[in-house]
């Protein structure tokens, strides 16, 4: 809620405007995935289970469907670049290697 607080008092002028409506989707779900997930921990002895784990799951595969379009993707894509930074300089091709 705090994210999108922040978000909502941010400045026009940092960031894209055309990027708002994915950051706000994605800071909607992740308050979605954590609501659900307390409701999950919460309603775990209860009848109401299945149906809180298919909201839980349902929310959570939503937040990872939209991965490849948003803001979420860095994470992945830093890593791998690392991976591969690592890999090539252990091979010795790396940019800034001098050989030695």
């Amino acid at each position: 809620a705090g994210l999108l607080w922040l978000n909502l008092r941010r400045s026009p002028l940092h960031g894209d405007a055309r990027q708002k409506p994915m950051d706000r989707s994605f800071i909607l779900l992740l308050f979605l995935t954590s609501l659900t997930g307390l409701a999950l921990l919460a309603g775990r002895d209860t009848s109401g289970m299945g149906i809180l784990l298919a909201l839980h799951l349902g929310v959570v595969m939503a937040l990872f469907l939209t991965l490849p379009y948003g803001k979420f993707a860095h994470g992945f894509f830093r890593c791998a670049a690392l991976l591969k930074w690592a890999v090539e300089k252990r091979r010795g091709k790396h940019a800034g290697d001098t050989g030695n």
